[in-house]
């Protein structure tokens, strides 16, 4: 009796977990990938009010770049910021993108952000998308930096 409430478990946590993996379900892929968006465009805006140097974010459909103005003005972000390396917040599973991102935005010292042109952003509705449906939607305040 126990073996089979045990097979039972099993089969149970295998329905929940692994056959929507395994059958190409890319809604938790997507909220994964969404937080760590998240994570690393507030990690751009803590590090260039912290540094106060400028944090540029270049963005693709699938990947997402961070780097740092040494130099204090204009000028290019040259360099790494310390711990992110080039790939870390890259969308790992195939149809998992991210839609409707400016491809530059620059964290400024102040807390601000704008489009590289020294134009400040407004509001600025980022989409993860999976499965062809929006999964997770990452706002930018471009007056505060502030994302959620």
């Amino acid at each position: 009796m126990v073996e089979l409430i045990t097979v039972m478990v099993l089969i149970g946590v295998l329905a929940a977990f692994a056959v929507p993996r395994l059958m190409g379900d890319s809604t938790t892929g997507a909220a994964l990938y969404g937080d760590q968006v998240a994570s690393a465009l507030r990690m751009a805006q803590k590090s260039a009010v912290a540094r106060r140097r400028t944090v540029c974010v270049t963005t693709t459909a699938t990947t997402l770049t961070l780097r740092v103005r040494t130099a204090v003005g204009n000028g290019p972000c040259d360099a790494q910021l310390q711990g992110i390396t080039d790939g870390m917040y890259d969308s790992k599973e195939a149809g998992i993108v991210m839609n409707s991102a400016p491809p530059l935005l620059l964290f400024r010292p102040d807390g601000t952000i704008d489009d590289g042109n020294g134009v400040r952003l407004g509001r600025v509705d980022i989409a993860i998308k999976g499965a062809d449906a929006i999964r997770r939607t990452i706002t930018l305040d471009g007056g505060t930096g502030y994302v959620h």
